[in-house]
């Protein structure tokens, strides 16, 4: 395995680290990793450094990188809208790629915002062969409902508004101090995921480019996704041909702070990879 750290982009402004078997061939996938919300490189808890160095030993390479004003990444014109940055940063690092001699299939994924950001990008580039996603978009359904209703998850939103109705807790005054505590105001941290017309339109696009995508789920979405099945309510009467892979993990929090949980997603994230773009895999067998 060899990792090296990489400056890339306009005049270098963009910085990340490339995780490579040690001897990765063209036809190699390569998975890029986008930041998720403010967290850096690595990941929360070194999540995407865990993930970049088991597809290594799967014959996978791996940048993962600081978007433009997250760690030692610069920013590109801030008068630009953060849509089309984020747009700019991804291009770049995919360039970045290609000037490297990486010819196999590339995969973008994150988690959360990088998720979103990732399936956003792979609609418009055609390079792009595969999305992996940790709780992207999800939208209540009626069967969510009836499970959520049972749910503990529920149990604790009502003891919760019982508690904030009598005054005997101010959850949100507290959480709002904390907030402008760290530095944020307003709703900066307020994450708003995509709508589902445009999910639905860039599925759309992605099927039809033969573009393989990975739906992964965990208990930290119980707010919005709680059971599989949900998903294909959600996207009811979209035929995606074979290319979906969705993946429920209910027991797993939004943030891993369990090694076992990100040990966890990290073989689900690899094995789906191995699966969907195996040529490296085959050569160089399953990790141990």
């Amino acid at each position: 395995m060899i990792e090296s750290a990489c400056p890339f982009g306009d005049r270098g402004r963009l910085h990340g680290v490339l995780t490579a078997p040690a001897a990765a061939g063209r036809a190699a996938p390569t998975l890029v990793l986008v930041s998720a919300g403010f967290m850096g490189k690595s990941g929360p808890y070194g999540l995407y450094r865990q993930i970049a160095r088991d597809l290594a030993r799967r014959g996978v390479r791996t940048l993962r990188f600081d978007l433009g004003g997250i760690g030692n990444s610069d920013q590109v014109d801030t008068a630009l809208p953060l849509e089309e940055r984020t747009r700019i940063d991804i291009r770049a690092a995919i360039d970045f790629l290609e000037a490297q001699g990486a010819g196999g299939p590339l995969v973008l994924g994150g988690l959360c915002s990088g998720a979103e950001d990732s399936f956003r990008y792979a609609a418009e580039d055609e390079r792009v062969r595969g999305v992996v996603m940790l709780d992207p978009h999800a939208y209540r359904t009626t069967a969510w409902r009836l499970r959520n209703l049972l749910s503990r998850h529920f149990f604790n939103r009502v003891v919760y508004k019982l508690l904030r109705v009598t005054r005997l807790i101010d959850l949100g005054e507290e959480a709002r101090r904390a907030s402008e505590a760290e530095g944020f105001e307003g709703d900066l941290i307020n994450y708003q995921y995509l709508p589902e017309t445009e999910a639905r339109r860039l599925l759309g696009v992605l099927i039809g480019r033969g573009t393989r995508f990975h739906y992964i789920f965990t208990g930290g979405r119980l707010d919005t996704f709680n059971h599989r099945g949900q998903f294909y309510a959600m996207f009811r009467g979209i035929d995606f041909a074979g290319l979906e892979t969705v993946t429920h993990l209910p027991h797993i929090e939004h943030v891993q702070v369990f090694e076992e949980d990100r040990r966890e997603l990290v073989r689900v994230v690899g094995d789906w990879v191995a699966a969907s773009f195996p040529a490296a895999a085959e050569r160089h067998g399953s990790p141990a």
